[in-house]
């Protein structure tokens, strides 16, 4: 089975704009996981209450029900700070790829090199 080719395309981002993307997208993650966070935060207070009576509470079974939902939010948030700390670990390996198949096929060096690089338009022609 052979590798599928990805078409030329004069709107391809460059690797740079490509890095840049990556980087902007876990950003956006963890604003919005800070959110979940603040939002988890401020649902405990309100359960609590402002004495910390437990004005909500009727029960221990209603305080243990509420103690695993806010857990089980807390433990998918924290799987994905480790999916996003895993992503920005690639993302920062990029230039560690120096001898892939392209670079050895087009002479160039390693991904660094294309990090400055303007999009090649359609114009341009080698002379």
């Amino acid at each position: 089975m052979s590798m599928p080719e990805i078409p030329e395309s004069k709107h391809r981002p460059t690797l740079k704009q490509a890095v840049v993307d990556l980087l902007e997208s876990i950003a956006l993650e963890e604003i919005a996981l800070s959110h979940i966070v603040n939002a988890e935060a401020e649902k405990v207070q309100a359960f609590i209450g402002g004495e910390a009576d437990f004005p909500m509470c009727s029960s221990y079974e209603e305080l243990i029900r509420f103690n695993r939902s806010v857990n089980q939010v807390l433990d998918t948030v924290l799987m994905k700070e480790w999916l996003l700390l895993k992503k920005l670990e690639n993302v920062m390996r990029i230039d560690k790829y120096q001898d892939c198949e392209f670079c050895k096929e087009t002479g160039r060096g390693g991904a660094a090199e294309f990090i400055d690089e303007e999009p090649m338009s359609e114009d341009n022609s080698e002379e």
